[in-house]
């Protein structure tokens, strides 16, 4: 098992917002929606876009993909529209003060 380790600060990603970062070599988008945050995969698992510079959808905890239009459910990593049909890996966050934890391998 893993341990989590520090990705980034509270104040680093908005509210109702994404942003990436780099873990080890993988990049991985952070999201922070009604104050939960969700961390999976930044690559599209269709074909190579970054998820985080795709629309972020507050109401459905989805992200599309800015290349085909996938969109991802945060809580699975579930594609739940085409082109996409594999899922993206999803992770673990742990908010210690003001410390974003993610642990990449459960």
């Amino acid at each position: 098992m893993s341990d989590f380790v520090r990705i980034a600060s509270i104040h680093d990603i908005p509210a109702e917002g994404v942003r990436a970062f780099e873990i080890n070599g993988r990049q991985v988008a952070v999201c922070l929606i009604g104050g939960t945050y969700y961390a999976i995969d930044n690559i599209c698992s269709h074909e190579y876009a970054e998820l985080s510079e795709g629309y972020l959808d507050a109401d459905d905890c989805t992200i599309e993909c800015p290349l085909h239009g996938s969109r991802f459910d945060l809580r699975s990593g579930r594609p739940l529209a085409l082109p996409a049909f594999q899922p993206v890996s999803v992770f673990d966050v742990r908010v210690d003060g003001e410390d974003v934890l993610v642990r990449l391998e459960s």
